[in-house]
């Protein structure tokens, strides 16, 4: 079984190479398997979606060959890469409008995080859930910094830096805001989106007037560094 299961992805690997449709026979040539393999493999990744079937032009009188090319994996960082290009406005307008739409996605999320009193945890276990990853996060005096180095959204910052700091904004402070209560206090957010590495660094500061806690980490240390 473990066999079979490289052997398709083999396959697999090559069709996505490709820039052409491929037939079975210049696969089996390719991979040095049995053609009958070949269409077998096939046949189970067009069930699986991830292979399409296209008519080629028949080398010989008969009936046309049968080509596979790869189904490109919709992205939702294409379609939010096109509606940022198409905000229009100021880059200030265009955060505007993208602190909405985070917001309006972190509600339609519905995070459930577990419960804590601890402002940089519950955004981390949050951003988690959408597939980020935090290298460091600390703790000074009730003001929290918290650097991800990988951000599903990392290509459309560096083209529209504005749009993806704002989307950031947006979902962390409406996640902040549900859990105030349980916080025991309110935060305002901030992040600042490196277009060259991928990077982002958020900061959560108390809003004036709230309680400041002691120098400690999101994590209970001094730094916590994660991967």
């Amino acid at each position: 079984m473990t066999r079979r299961v490289k052997q398709r992805e083999r396959v697999l690997d090559l069709v996505r190479e490709s820039t052409g449709p491929l037939d079975a026979h210049h696969l089996a040539d390719a991979l040095d398997l049995h053609v009958t393999t070949i269409r077998f493999h096939l046949s189970g990744l067009v069930d699986e979606g991830l292979v399409r079937t296209q008519a080629l032009p028949a080398e010989k009188v008969g009936r046309p060959r049968m080509g596979y090319v790869a189904v490109r994996e919709p992205s939702y960082t294409d379609l939010v890469a096109l509606l940022a290009a198409r905000i229009g406005g100021s880059a200030a307008e265009r955060e505007r409008k993208a602190v909405e739409v985070g917001d309006d996605w972190a509600g339609i999320l519905g995070f459930a995080p577990k419960p804590t009193t601890d402002a940089g945890a519950l955004v981390i276990e949050s951003l988690e859930q959408l597939g980020f990853e935090t290298r460091t996060a600390t703790n000074a005096f009730g003001t929290h910094s918290i650097t991800l180095c990988t951000c599903p959204l990392a290509e459309i910052a560096r083209s529209n830096p504005e749009v993806v700091r704002g989307i950031q904004r947006g979902l962390i402070q409406r996640v902040l805001d549900d859990h105030a209560t349980a916080l025991g206090a309110s935060y305002t957010v901030d992040v600042f989106p490196d277009p060259q590495d991928g990077n982002c660094l958020v900061k959560l500061v108390l809003r004036p007037g709230q309680k400041r806690s002691g120098t400690t980490a999101a994590r209970g240390d001094d730094q916590v560094t994660a991967g």
